[in-house]
């Protein structure tokens, strides 16, 4: 026989073993048919289950979302509502305080300004001197804003007075 090189299609049936690889294909076909549809059916059922279980799970996680931004507005909106109240507490016994105190305050002013400028020598110098640093502290802010007319004030009171310091 002559030995060829190369390849080629067998076409013998009988030599190939075709027939038997086919009816052992057929075979186990038939025989474990019923075992792979049930394994078949049952790995679909566990992953719809998981599906249908992760889709209420979801709804769920959705109405509980919905539910804490609903809550969590309402409690912005009573936070909104005690910050305004405070503030006009705050307000109001600001206002309170103020014209209580005010005229006490007007008058502790008008008596230190009529014994400073009134000529009153018994007080203390560094007392007269810490009351005018405080008052041109308190003139020199203004004029930072743009309000200058108290600061030409005081200082041509002082200068007419001729002392610059007690």
């Amino acid at each position: 026989m002559a030995h060829e090189s190369g390849f080629g299609l067998n076409t013998d049936i009988l030599e190939t073993n075709l027939i038997n690889i086919v009816l052992l294909i057929g075979l186990l076909v038939f025989a474990f048919a019923d075992s792979v549809r049930t394994n078949l059916k049952n790995r679909q059922d566990k992953i719809c289950e998981t599906l249908d279980n992760a889709a209420n799970k979801l709804i769920v996680a959705n109405f509980r979302y919905k539910d804490s931004v609903e809550f969590l507005e309402k409690l912005r909106k009573q936070a909104l509502e005690l910050q305004k109240e405070k503030i006009q507490e705050l307000r109001k016994t600001r206002d309170i305080s103020f014209s209580q105190f005010e005229p006490y305050v007007s008058e502790e002013i008008e008596a230190v300004k009529s014994l400073v400028f009134g000529g009153a020598r018994s007080f203390d110098r560094e007392l007269i001197n810490n009351i005018f640093s405080l008052y041109d502290k308190h003139q020199t802010e203004p004029k930072l804003m743009g309000q200058n007319s108290n600061t030409n004030e005081s200082k041509s009171f002082r200068k007419s007075s001729g002392q610059r310091r007690w």
